[in-house]
């Protein structure tokens, strides 16, 4: 737990020193963040929703199992 108070304050730390810079934030880097956003958008998401697809058929898989398993009926099989 304590290192990930030293990691966020370092963190902390380097935004203040950032932000107080004196040739203050630039275009660039404004641009430079807008460009990982929309990358991120357009690579990170439809890979997401690929893989909660997948996760979610396997649940459906296996919740059938545990049910056919768990509630059998004699004359079931």
């Amino acid at each position: 737990m304590k290192k990930k108070k030293n990691f966020i304050g370092t963190i902390l730390l380097r935004g203040r020193i950032l932000l107080n810079r004196e040739e203050g934030f630039g275009m660039n880097e404004l641009l430079g963040v807008a460009a990982a956003l929309i990358l991120a958008a357009f690579i990170v998401i439809p890979g997401l929703k690929e893989l909660a697809r997948s996760v979610m058929d396997m649940l459906e898989s296996w919740w059938g199992k545990i049910v056919n398993e768990a509630f059998q009926w004699p004359g079931s099989q």
